[in-house]
């Protein structure tokens, strides 16, 4: 953060030019009511020329006592047009010259809006943010910077997201949450989001929405919110647009785009593609750990000291679109696909000791082994999305009725081999087994047929009642096969080897689920009400090798939201949802993965549904030049699905797995702020801080503690209409159930400018890591009596703390175009899915 400061104060005599070159001429006034003669809060004023009255060459909007200051560059005669909420637009003619170059209209009356002004195009200035009972809304179309941004930078300023410098993102300081594009969710975003965010260009997004508070309307699944994002802007004319994208990186990374949005008569289509490389920089993992005995700290066994280095090549191509056909004005017809393939692969390696002791010896050393690996991976994932939706509006405004079906198709396979190499230590023989060579081929993945139908209804003046059904057969199915040979030890050195070993593990689960709901929203003058129901019926058929069971479950899901608006457009929200979270196919299959003989993972067949409970207290004021927004929120959790580990008696490998075994509190308050006063300077705020309590009775495990995020940025305007956009984050020390990873730092920069008439953007960008060292801690316990079985440190160092960026983005075409689609669509998110980890523990 000092970096950032030492810019601001050296750019500051730019700044201050630049504020000189932009303010020439001013035109001020006051708004009030013709009736009352109350001021009018946050008008919005535009400015036309007087001769091209469709030209908008100004924007700028009142403060709370009405009162309006906006700039313009060039002399000239204009005409000010002014519009407020009920209110008929107001119109002023005016000029400006060096001999005139300040007007004041003094106070303007506003009447009754009885009929619009309809010899100019009036062009309102929206809000950069905006509130409404169940969510909060990101303008993206309004941010200058997102013509040289992607949409991961983009993430940083919309409030409740935090984005930190390894490009995890999280929703009230929790990164359980779903992504959906466009209403819809999008299996896209399942595996790495923070890398196919930073391929998706910002200026293909329109707005981004965060709700906050899921209503009975989504599935019942417990996401700590969902984050819409929704593609560009859609005209009625006829045309098409298109815009091209390119990006490339120091650290390996290009990846080019195309954006395109076109109608013709009653079709439309808007949809994207994109291909990219991403290489993450070179992680080397250090790590140290110690196994004590049961009843005290002494070791017992052997303390293990591995480095490890992981190099990964991540090429990817993802695209949607939609295609729209407006049967007739009340009946429309939309057809989507969402596809995405990535093939992660790295070629890594380590080197680890073994050393034994003996207890109560000042830990003389008695023996050991050391080995080096080397290890080659590949993982596929990706998904298939096809829908259709099918929209009959009746002619009652706003009544609708929407029947959907979609099908998707989500591949998660990875495969490995890897050797090893012995060397002994003291003319021991080694205490695990080890195997000289293993391989593994394993095909998991995921198939939905979903049929939803959904009925909105509105029962009177700002009163809306919404039903709906929905069926869901997914089917899980994972299948493994790995082959080894393993070492024979023996007192002679080298050692031999077994034959070759062939494990095969299916594993396949089946789930049909019946789902309704009952949603109603309400406004009663300054008071909103929001409740809602939701029922839920799961039929699963399980099947783990030779074992076959059947597990069935009802559950019902409720939700509420209250919010009054105070004045100056501020809003209290206060809402409480439960919500259910299934486990995915990552957390469920049974493959062990045993590329690392220290470090084995597996999932759990027999995991449960968890269920969270979440209670809110909301606030938000949305001005003309700044916004502020807070959030308070406790949730709590009974059968948390936590990943543990532990070494059994007697062994000395690490394993890795899942279970419902954490009770968890969590108190988060969420804060946005952001400041846009100035035409040349802007600054926003984006933090979350809490307090962590994590318990889990069943195997005598507890860890507590602050964490949080914070990410402060902003931008200035340089002469020549250059652009900087800077910003830095801090992530606090983040706790687990049996550990802890440490804070770091992470700063952003970046040039921009537009040429050929704005349809070109060429934008340079930095990202720094001062902190490149994160520790991580964990604690094995055990299970009886509560004592510590090890203790692990780990470091991983990120070779290259920092990339430069450029990007480049060229806009053909006139016409910005999202495609008109139907107010409701199917929304799958009650899995609890894993992300790709590309950092890893050992191998």
């Amino acid at each position: 953060m000092k970096k950032i400061l030492f810019i601001f104060i050296f750019l500051f005599p730019f700044i201050l030019n630049a504020q000189n070159i932009t303010a020439k001429y001013l035109v001020k006034g006051q708004v009030i009511d013709s009736v009352t003669s109350e001021t009018l809060p946050y008008i919005t004023c535009s400015v036309v020329l007087e001769n091209k009255p469709d030209i908008v060459i100004s924007r700028f909007a009142g403060d709370a006592d009405g009162k309006f200051n906006g700039e313009i560059k060039n002399s000239g005669k204009y005409i000010l047009i002014i519009s407020f909420i009920g209110k008929e637009t107001l119109k002023r003619n005016f000029f400006v010259n060096p001999e005139h170059k300040v007007v004041q209209l003094g106070k303007l009356k506003m009447s009754d809006n009885k009929q619009m002004l309809k010899s100019v195009n009036v062009v309102a200035t929206k809000p950069l943010v905006k509130a409404t009972i169940d969510k909060i809304t990101y303008d993206a179309e309004q941010d200058p910077e997102a013509k040289a941004s992607t949409a991961l930078d983009l993430m940083r300023k919309v409030p409740m997201i935090t984005v930190d410098g390894q490009d995890n993102i999280q929703l009230k300081g929790s990164s359980n949450f779903k992504i959906f594009l466009n209403g819809k969710p999008s299996n896209l975003f399942n595996d790495n989001p923070g890398q196919i965010l930073k391929s998706f260009p910002a200026n293909m997004i329109k707005n981004i929405e965060v709700i906050t508070q899921p209503g009975a309307k989504y599935d019942a699944e417990g996401v700590g919110g969902i984050i819409n994002i929704v593609t560009a802007q859609m005209s009625n004319a006829k045309g098409y647009s298109a815009t091209v994208n390119t990006q490339a990186g120091s650290m390996g990374l290009f990846g080019t785009g195309l954006n395109i949005a076109a109608q013709t008569g009653k079709f439309s289509f808007s949809g994207n593609y994109n291909f990219s490389n991403f290489v993450p920089s070179k992680v080397t993992t250090t790590s140290d750990r110690n196994v004590y005995q049961s009843d005290s700290y002494t070791p017992q066994y052997y303390a293990v000291h591995q480095v490890a280095s992981v190099k990964n090549n991540v090429p990817a191509q993802f695209g949607q679109g939609e295609l729209s056909y407006e049967i007739d004005s009340l009946n429309l017809l939309t057809v989507s696909f969402n596809r995405h393939f990535g093939n992660q692969h790295g070629d890594n390696s380590a080197f680890t000791n073994n050393y034994g002791y003996i207890p109560n010896t000042n830990s003389e050393q008695t023996g050991g082994f050391a080995y080096s690996q080397s290890n080659s991976q590949r993982q596929n994932w990706g998904s298939t999305d096809l829908g259709t939706d099918y929209q009959h509006s009746f002619h009652k405004k706003g009544e609708s009725v929407t029947l959907s079906y979609k099908w998707s198709n989500t591949p998660n396979n990875s495969n490995y081999e890897a050797t090893n190499t012995i060397d002994p230590l003291f003319h021991s023989i080694p205490q695990i087994g080890l195997a000289q060579w293993s391989k593994s081929n394993n095909d998991a993945s995921s198939n939905e047929h979903t049929f939803q139908v959904d009925f909105s209804n509105p029962v009177g003046k700002d009163k809306t009642l919404e039903v709906g059904a929905k069926y869901i057969l997914r089917l899980n199915e994972s299948f493994s096969n790995e082959q080894y040979k393993f070492f024979n030890f023996t007192k002679d050195y080298p050692y031999s080897l077994y034959p070759e070993s062939q494990y095969n593990t299916f594993f396949k689960n089946n789930q049909d689920i019946i789902g309704t709901y009952l949603s109603y929203t309400a406004n009663f003058g300054k008071f909103g009400f929001k409740p809602g129901i939701r029922y839920e019926y799961t039929l699963q058929h399980i099947t783990n090798q030779d074992t076959t069971f059947n597990s069935d479950y009802g559950v019902v899901v409720p939700s509420v939201t209250f919010s009054y608006q105070l004045p100056s457009m501020q809003t209290l929200k206060l809402g409480y949802n439960m919500r259910i979270q299934r486990p995915g196919i990552g957390y469920l299959s049974p493959y062990v993965d045993r590329r690392d003989p220290n470090y084995i993972t597996y999932g759990n067949p027999d995991l449960d549904p968890e269920k969270n409970h979440n209670i809110s207290l909301g606030y938000s004021r949305f001005a003309s030049k700044y916004n502020i927004s807070a959030e308070l929120t406790y949730t709590f959790i009974n059968n948390a699905i936590e990943q543990y580990s532990f070494i059994r008696p007697g062994s000395n490998i690490q394993e890795i797995t899942y279970g419902n075994i954490g009770h968890n509190n969590k108190l988060f308050l969420n804060a946005f702020g952001s400041y846009s006063g100035l035409t040349w300077l802007n600054f926003y705020l984006n933090a979350d801080v809490g307090y962590v309590d994590l318990k889990s009775n069943s195997y005598n495990m507890s860890n507590t503690g602050f964490t949080g995020h914070m990410y402060f940025g902003g931008s200035l305007i340089l002469p020549k209409n250059f652009r900087i956009s800077f910003g830095g984050g801090a992530n606090l020390p983040q706790v687990n159930l049996q550990g802890s990873q440490s804070s770091f730092v992470h700063t952003y920069t970046a040039l921009s400018k537009d040429f050929l008439d704005k349809k070109l953007n060429i934008s340079l960008v930095g990202v720094y890591l001062p902190k490149s060292h994160i520790d991580i801690t964990t604690n094995g316990y055990n299970t009886i009596t509560g004592n510590p079985t090890f203790y692990q440190h780990t470091d991983v160092h990120i070779i290259k703390p920092y990339e430069l960026r450029i990007n480049i983005s060229y806009r053909i075409g006139n016409l910005t175009a999202q495609v008109k689609k139907t107010r409701a669509t199917i929304s799958n998110d009650d899995q609890k899915t894993k992300q790709s980890d590309n950092t890893g523990q050992g191998l």
